[in-house]
């Protein structure tokens, strides 16, 4: 609460009698030659006033100079304006070489309070110097329950070449957090999201803690705020959310039936993407992606989150993946994680990570058995205009893990080693227009191993990374992919869109080694409705040896349903 700061400055200087006011009776504003009296050369306006609106601004500039040069007592005292003259009669009082002023508080409490933070008040040299010191005491004592602390000016006397002034800090009511108060009640539990906030009942009042209020709850997909307001009542501070409901849950699935491959009996195949972000009503997510488009292979990915684990502002992760490769490997993952954002658009994750190797019936035995242990950093740092769906800003991400990995039927011939895994993407929107926007990605990753074998590599192709192949066709130690896309807004979400992808991969394996550079173009659509969102690709893919040929087009597609 900087107004109660700003007030006494203001105060202070009135005291030392350095802000004289600029008054004057009732003057036309025709032009006006105004001198100033009473003020040394060098203190004169350079350039000449002649305009009595000039009058004010011009007196501040030449007060805040006097004062950086220790005429404290420096004031206007009056303006005389007579036909088209106006004089401006200054007190530059005195010099002084030291200003000395000290705070004081009679029950002595910032003695008594954690880390009240040290003054240089005896040794200022400016009143910017004495504003940054107050500001610092003051922003201080809103952090640790003094919201409506106030610093009130009590006396001053001159000795000599020193100008001695006496402050008096008068702290106010301790303020506590009352229970948070939510509109409607039933969106989400009103104990997960005081902690969450960081707005506990009984915790010591915190300015800061409401000022990060929206943005926190902007990381919630499934809230929006409408409005906060404060109230203070018998030493407890009452902060009322209005919020709305997003939906944000979604549903998406397909199953089919073939027959297997001995001719026998049949097979399921087909898609299940569900997505539950505030599982009962305490901002847990639980997310499940299941797909089998051929009876040889299939993939599995569940994770869970649970946000700030044991109150604590760390976000805990956990989550599984499957994936068979038709008969040539089975790869099994199982990652535990620790979220924190530290900063404001700053987020960090503490990851584990188990990945075992199964080779399945591989003839051309390029895939392994093994079994590393990664221990990874991620960080993300963004600043975007919305966290879903932006339209300007920018995204990185870099992703780090090392394991030690060790491989299984080798008979000791290959030994342990260290395995490195890096990943980075870059996204940046540009707003081209109201409606167009042009987004840019460049995604890299490399993965350094003297004995990799196939199904320890990146998997890449399909929607989310090379438009115009199979999802997940390509493997790769090293890729680089070019993003490029063209978005023509119908609505908020709806809009059309046209895309170039290019991308650089590359392995080098045991028995193996592959170099491409798989490029796709295309065009697109997606609409969003009230009950989800349709999106739908059409695109052409071209490869070492092939040119962009519609044979071989591909068309992605999909439907979400939104609750």
């Amino acid at each position: 609460m900087y107004r109660v700061f700003r007030e006494y400055i203001v105060c202070f200087y009135l005291v030392l009698g350095a802000y004289g006011t600029v008054r004057s009776q009732e003057m036309d504003s025709a032009r006006t030659v105004v001198v100033f009296e009473g003020l040394d050369e060098r203190y004169r306006p350079k350039q000449e006033v002649k305009n009595l609106e000039e009058i004010e601004p011009v007196c501040q500039e030449i007060i805040t100079k006097l004062r950086i040069d220790g005429y404290w007592l420096a004031s206007i005292d009056s303006v005389d304006h007579t036909s088209n003259l106006a004089k401006v009669y200054c007190y530059q009082g005195r010099k002084f070489d030291v200003i000395d002023i000290s705070i004081y508080n009679e029950y002595e409490l910032f003695n008594k309070l954690p880390h009240f933070p040290g003054n240089k008040l005896d040794r200022v040299r400016s009143p910017f110097e004495i504003e940054a010191e107050i500001e610092k005491i003051l922003h201080y004592l809103e952090a640790n329950g003094y919201p409506f602390a106030e610093i009130i000016m009590d006396s001053s006397k001159m000795e000599v070449d020193t100008l001695r002034a006496y402050l008096h800090l008068d702290f106010g009511t301790k303020i506590t957090y009352d229970s948070l108060e939510l509109n409607p009640p039933s969106l989400i539990n009103p104990i997960f999201l005081s902690r969450y906030l960081g707005l506990d009942y009984d915790k010591i009042y915190d300015e800061q803690d409401l000022t990060g209020v929206q943005d926190k709850i902007r990381h919630l997909p499934f809230l929006t705020l409408e409005k906060m307001t404060t109230s203070f009542q018998l030493k407890k501070a009452k902060i009322s959310l209005d919020l709305a409901h997003k939906k944000v849950n979604h549903f998406d699935g397909i199953l089919g039936l073939v027959p297997d491959q001995d001719g026998e009996g049949v097979e399921v195949t087909g898609e299940l993407d569900l997505s539950i972000k505030n599982l009962f009503k305490s901002g847990k997510r639980i997310e499940v992606k299941w797909n089998r488009l051929d009876p040889g292979s299939q993939q599995l990915h569940a994770n869970y989150l649970h946000p700030i684990l044991f109150g604590s502002p760390l976000d805990f992760y956990f989550a599984i993946d499957q994936i068979r490769q038709d008969t040539v490997y089975s790869n099994r993952s199982i990652q535990l994680a620790f979220d924190y954002r530290p900063i404001k658009n700053v987020e960090m994750r503490v990851s584990y990570e188990n990945l075992l190797g199964n080779e399945l019936d591989d003839q051309k035995e390029i895939s392994g058995d093994f079994d590393i242990d990664y221990y990874g950093l991620t960080v993300v740092w963004y600043r975007l205009d919305q966290l879903f769906n932006p339209k300007r800003g920018f995204k990185i991400k870099w992703d780090a893990d090392i394991g030690r990995k060790s491989i299984q039927g080798s008979g000791g011939t290959i030994p342990e080693s260290t395995q490195y895994r890096l990943r980075s993407t870059l996204e940046s929107y540009f707003r081209i227009s109201s409606r167009s926007v042009l987004y840019l990605a460049s995604k890299n990753g490399a993965i350094f191993n003297d004995y990799l074998y196939l199904n320890d590599l990146f998997r890449l192709g399909g929607l989310k990374s090379i438009r115009g192949f199979n999802e997940l066709e390509f493997f790769a130690s090293k890729y680089a992919v070019l993003n490029l896309e063209w978005r023509y807004y119908l609505d908020v979400q709806s809009y059309l869109l046209a895309f170039y992808d290019q991308s650089f991969l590359s392995y080098k394996i045991l028995n193996g080694s592959f170099d491409d550079r798989p490029a796709g173009v295309g065009i697109g659509m997606q609409f969003a409705t009230a009950q989800g969102n349709f999106k739908i690709l059409y695109g052409l893919g071209r490869r070492n040896g092939e040119s962009f040929s519609f044979a071989t087009s591909k068309i992605h597609f999909g439907y979400t349903a939104i609750f």
